[in-house]
């Protein structure tokens, strides 16, 4: 399992508690499990994005299998209530000599 840092911004509408839970019920889906969560709340975009000027943003500390992340972008790319997502792996920190 790898550590992934997550970033998701969904629309900000009257559904964005189910929205959340979406994005969230993806990922464990495929196995993946919470390290952290931080909701960012809902912040004005730097450009529009399918005609929204504001988005709500996710962060969340991830471990997940390798083969996962593909899968779960493959999902994330088809919900119109997904604006933007951003995975970035975690490299380990290496012991000091």
């Amino acid at each position: 399992m790898n550590n992934y840092e997550l970033i998701v911004i969904l629309r900000t509408n009257e559904t964005l508690e189910s929205n959340k839970e979406k994005a969230r019920a993806i990922l464990q889906k495929y196995g993946v499990t919470f390290n952290s969560e931080d909701h960012w709340g809902h912040r004005r975009l730097a450009y529009m994005i399918d005609g929204e000027k504001d988005g709500f943003y996710l962060f969340w500390n991830i471990q997940a299998p390798p083969d996962a992340v593909q899968k779960v972008i493959t999902e994330y790319r088809i919900n119109a209530d997904i604006l933007r997502y951003l995975f970035v792996k975690v490299k380990k920190k290496k012991a000091a000599a």
